[in-house]
């Protein structure tokens, strides 16, 4: 059986969950017999009948697989010494869970739901592993996770003075578990925590998370590398590396400890403010889900932008910011232009340690321009940069809309039209724990009400490249 990706829609995934771990066996040796059933009666091809049944013997089986992988890991994560904690939020000591066991289960409801991208799960229980932070993470993801407190927080957005009225005694509960979190922060328990207003977005609304789905259009963030922090900054350790050597038999070795450097990226602070009106209070279905899309967007769209230039004073510093003026920059072999020439000497600048996972980085109009470049006999030069996904002798390509797509030999300038190097050495630091305030009555130019609210929501982040040798930029300077 060729192993399919799942679809946690089907109904028939939602029935195989719920079957006990032997009854659960015997489903998957019963399809199995099944499946060779079928083989062994047909002789070349199957029946239409026989290939429909076969397809939904192989669906089910890798329904089984993955459901069989997610309880082996779950028991893997319970057995594990440093996940046994008692007496915190999150915390189910009569059923023998921890905080972690019920993060995880958090997360895989929020999956089967639909409020949670798989790949931004995969987020959270990857920051679950490394949680050094006194389990913040864990009751961070658990309470904000928890379907009472999206309700409870839905039902705030819809009418701020008076939501928290029509609260159940379960949404309560739950909001009083996501105000213990963030008053765990305030405390000064851990650095940076944020203010005594607002209240923390739920786990589906935090751009720290959701800003890692697939469908982000940040090809930065597709290519570089993306950590996430409970604290108001990032730490990490880089090398230059460790230089080995040959010795003759009885020959004092020489000492090639590595320089460790301990580059450290702050997060700063971003919002993005949604007006509504009454009406549309009113009349959304679910307003939470669109407030959801539009503020995600405002946060990636303003996101993309100091990636990619940001100045480093209030913002993140931008991939250009970091490696101007560095070693790292290739000035053009061109006069006052871009030429395919260029494409060569930066890829050989790159040092040999970082070419095996090296990629390209350019705006739309410069890699058009490289799309056209010809040899002497008219065919194209880099022809692989027609293709999707497009290559460039021999490494990806990625697009980045805010670098340099034109060059202007009228103004004298620096244009930075094409970054090469190992991405992971770029980093990206989203701080989690997202906070969203609440505005009552927008009011007009004359301090009357306008029958608008407003979503303010306020997150944090950061960039840097760590490591500058890692890149080679390519310069055209105009005068």
């Amino acid at each position: 059986m060729t192993k399919k990706k799942i679809d946690v829609r089907d109904p028939a995934f939602d029935r195989l969950k719920g079957i006990g771990v032997e009854a659960l066996e015997a489903e998957r040796q019963s399809l199995l017999s099944e499946a060779e059933e079928i083989v062994t009666r047909s002789e070349d091809t199957l029946s239409a009948d026989d290939e429909e049944r076969f397809e939904r013997l192989e669906n089910d089986l890798g329904f089984i697989a993955h459901v069989q992988e997610q309880r082996a890991r779950m028991i893997e994560l319970a057995q594990d010494p440093r996940n046994v904690e008692r007496g915190s939020i999150g915390d189910d000591p009569k059923r023998g869970l921890t905080v972690r066991d019920n993060a995880m289960r958090t997360l895989e409801r929020s999956v089967k739901d639909h409020i949670l991208p798989e790949d931004a799960a995969g987020t959270v229980e990857a920051l679950l592993k490394n949680d050094d932070e006194q389990s913040f993470t864990a009751r961070w993801a658990v309470a904000t996770g928890s379907p009472e407190y999206r309700s409870a927080f839905a039902k705030l957005v819809q009418d701020p003075d008076h939501g928290h009225l029509l609260w159940t005694a379960a949404e309560s509960d739950a909001f009083r578990e996501v105000d213990a979190v963030r008053k765990m922060q305030n405390r000064g328990m851990l650095e940076g925590g944020p203010t005594t207003g607002g209240y923390m977005v739920p786990l589906s609304l935090d751009p720290a998370i959701m800003l890692t789905s697939g469908g982000s259009t940040n090809s930065l963030r597709q290519i570089s590398r993306v950590v996430q922090t409970p604290t108001n900054s990032w730490t990490g350790i880089t090398s230059a590396g460790v230089t080995a050597e040959w010795k003759a038999e009885a020959v004092e070795v020489a000492d090639a400890s590595p320089t460790l450097a301990n580059p450290v990226i702050p997060v700063y602070k971003a919002d993005a403010f949604v007006p509504f009106s009454f009406e549309l209070e009113q009349d959304a279905v679910n307003l939470l889900a669109e407030l959801q899309k539009l503020l995600i967007d405002g946060a990636e769209q303003l996101s993309n932008t100091a990636y990619s230039l940001g100045t480093g004073s209030g913002q993140p510093t931008g991939l250009i910011t970091a490696l101007t003026g560095t070693s790292s920059v290739v000035n053009s072999g061109g006069t006052e232009a871009f030429i395919a020439a260029d494409l060569y000497s930066l890829q050989n600048a790159l040092p040999p340690r970082f070419q095996a996972n090296a990629s390209w980085a350019a705006s739309l109009g410069i890699l058009n321009q490289a799309r056209q470049f010809e040899s002497g006999n008219g065919s194209l030069k880099f022809p692989s940069l027609q293709t999707v996904p497009a290559t460039l002798l021999g490494r990806p390509v990625a697009e980045i809309s805010n670098m340099d797509s034109t060059i202007n030999p009228a103004v004298g300038e620096d244009n930075y039209l094409v970054v090469y190097g190992e991405f992971s050495n770029f980093v990206i630091v989203d701080r989690i724990g997202t906070t969203l305030e609440l505005v009552p009555h927008l009011v007009g130019a004359n301090r009357r009400p306008t029958g608008e609210r407003g979503a303010l929501l306020w997150w944090r982040t950061g960039s840097d490249v760590v490591v500058d040798n890692a890149f080679r930029m390519l310069k055209v300077t105009t005068s």
